[in-house]
């Protein structure tokens, strides 16, 4: 093919109408009408005064999650430079201080839970919608977004809707974002029921909403288009085979927290298996409660009344 030839197809290709152009959306986005896109659920009995309650008690436990999270990343980090064999004052040497959560990312947490309709419980929104209401960019959504969804904090599926136009018969529509307290490690979860009860307001699970999971990047769509129905179908039975875990540890949690209340939860081993130090154990490292309840997760909400003055 020479220079001439090659234009020529070029302007060939560049001649194709754009109506025939396909419009194409990320694997894993639905149909507005399709029931896998409505994962709007109500919170507590549906009315504003609960919903605000859960959203709120939502924000709270994520500060206190944050705060204790990066307490232990300071003092790991701390730990790390005293054991470090190298002198500090190397340049490149010293150990990066680890914290791990910022809190503005909290700040487009509750940007996005401030669309939520309490009446359905849908909490449907653009970036551009969200980006306003955090004060911040686009591209800073965008990125606080996945780290939501990686603490399990947040989740959303992608949507597309119909159009009346023939040349294009569906156009993208805004995500549709869900707080699912089951993503949630034990111990957060166990926090968040302690203070809903507390509240007077009872929260249900739906562990069966699934978002729409993170764009593909290159090399699995190209798995994609080279048809890796092996590999797909192992990783689709990994991923159930983890949501029934989920599933399973969010029963023994939510069962566990109603039963203790508010009792502390570093004495809920001793309760439930007194005498038995393994399975104390064991009962802690299946909660997760030595690795993360610290002293600050468990300050009551409100401060103590103060003791009136005696008279002497």
């Amino acid at each position: 093919m020479n220079a001439v030839s090659f234009g020529n197809l070029l302007a060939g290709a560049a001649s194709i109408p754009t109506s025939e152009a396909r419009v194409r959306f990320w694997r894993r986005t639905f149909d507005v009408n399709d029931s896998r896109a409505q994962v709007g659920r109500i919170l507590g009995d549906g009315s504003d005064k609960q919903g605000k309650i859960v959203l709120s008690t939502i924000i709270e436990v994520a500060q206190k999650w944050f705060k204790n999270a990066n307490a232990d990343a300071r003092i790991a980090s701390a730990a790390e430079r005293a054991a470090s064999s190298k002198p500090p004052t190397t340049p490149g040497t010293e150990p990066k201080r680890r914290r791990v959560l910022k809190w503005n990312v909290l700040n487009t947490l509750d940007a996005v839970l401030g669309f939520t309709n309490f009446k359905t419980g849908e909490c449907i929104a653009t970036y551009e919608m969200i980006a306003v209401a955090a004060e911040c960019g686009r591209d800073t959504v965008y990125r606080h977004l996945n780290i939501l969804r990686d603490l399990g904090l947040i989740d959303w599926v992608r949507r597309c809707e119909p159009t009346d136009n023939k040349k294009q018969p569906t156009k993208a529509a805004p995500n549709a974002y869900f707080f699912e307290i089951t993503r949630l490690p034990s111990p957060v979860q166990m926090l968040m029921r302690q203070i809903l009860k507390r509240r007077g307001v009872t929260l249900a699970s739906h562990p069966e909403r699934t978002g729409s999971g993170k764009v593909p990047n290159r090399v699995q769509r190209l798995a994609d288009r080279l048809g890796k129905s092996l590999a797909g179908a192992a990783d689709f039975l990994r991923r159930g085979k983890e949501r029934d875990t989920k599933v399973e540890e969010a029963a023994f949690v939510r069962a566990e927290t109603d039963l203790m209340g508010d009792i502390p939860t570093d004495q809920w081993a001793a309760i439930r298996h007194p005498g038995d130090a393994a399975a104390q154990a064991a009962y802690n490292a299946r909660l997760g409660i030595l690795s993360f309840v610290s002293e600050s997760m468990e300050m009551p909400l409100h401060s103590p009344p103060t003791e009136p003055d005696r008279k002497v």
